[in-house]
């Protein structure tokens, strides 16, 4: 025989009530079956917990002891209960993305923020990396969503798409092409530009798009996210065209100072997609943050 659970918390009830009978009533057992559980505890631990005084019990300093550590263990268990429900219900754990550098300071910081509404305590952590390296994190689990910049095919994983619209141009203030109202690649012929990293699809996608309308341009600066060129094109390092949409820089983006913000012909269709693993369940705190996704974004 060795020491169970039961036997604690019969223990415990004759500790809080003074009797075996109403530990037995709060327990909801016989009152043979609480003084059988004490006993036995005592077998095990060596020494008794009780004097029997009548129809009472009273404990004995080894008692007194042992309910210390007996409450603390009691209230962990609470808390381990209450976290479960609550981890049922999305609204304690931890939220692991992965968002392309596009998306990174845009559409992922506005669905945390409405997430966050919902689920305040629910730890939210976010990486950024490139599409490719974003699925290899969704698939060998390093993270529970990712944030794609294209419509990914892979029998790993399940998407949805978030956002579709064109990208835009960025140009610093007071830029010759400020005044236009709408620009074309054309336009564009011989200026420096701020591209994202090389291992981005979307400047994959810009730099096709220049390729195929015959435009040069001046490549000398590159950044890892939206927030980095558009701070380049600030400063005045060059123009860029950026991987959000139009109704995105209408809508939740705000615009770094001294940047002006311009529709463009010819420029790749920005599409952000949430992916996620298919050979593991999607946990509830996932499962939430889709949902919020697709009542924001209306799919």
């Amino acid at each position: 025989m060795s020491i169970t659970f039961r036997q604690f918390e019969a223990f415990r009830a004759v500790m809080l009530t003074g009797t075996t009978t109403e530990a037995a009533r709060m327990l909801g057992v016989s009152q043979p079956g609480v003084s059988r559980l004490i006993s036995d505890l005592e077998t095990e631990i060596g020494y008794n917990l009780f004097e029997r005084v009548g129809r009472r019990v009273s404990p004995t300093p080894e008692a007194g002891l042992l309910i210390e550590e007996v409450r603390r263990a009691f209230t962990g268990l609470e808390q381990v209960r209450e976290a479960a429900r609550e981890i049922g219900m999305a609204r304690y754990g931890r939220l692991r993305l992965v968002s392309v550098p596009s998306a990174s300071s845009t559409i992922v910081v506005d669905m945390i923020e409405k997430f966050s509404e919902k689920f305040p305590g629910t730890s939210v952590t976010v990486d950024v990396k490139s599409s490719d390296s974003a699925l290899e994190w969704v698939v060998s689990q390093q993270c529970d969503l990712g944030i794609a910049s294209s419509h990914m095919e892979s029998p790993a994983i399940d998407s949805e798409a978030v956002q579709s619209g064109a990208a835009v141009c960025v140009l610093p203030a007071g830029h010759r092409l400020a005044g236009e109202q709408r620009l074309s690649l054309d336009m564009l012929e011989g200026e420096r530009f701020v591209s994202y990293c090389r291992d981005s699809a979307f400047r994959h996608e810009v730099d096709t798009a220049f390729k195929r309308a015959g435009v040069k341009r001046q490549l000398l600066h590159e950044g890892r996210t939206t927030d980095v060129v558009c701070s380049l094109v600030s400063a005045g390092f060059g123009v860029s065209i950026i991987g959000i949409s139009e109704a995105t820089t209408k809508a939740r983006w705000t615009r770094p100072k001294d940047l002006v913000v311009r529709p463009i012909d010819g420029a790749p269709t920005v599409t952000l997609s949430v992916i996620w693993a298919t050979h593991r369940p999607i946990s509830a705190v996932a499962r939430e943050f889709l949902t919020i996704m697709r009542e924001a974004y209306g799919n």
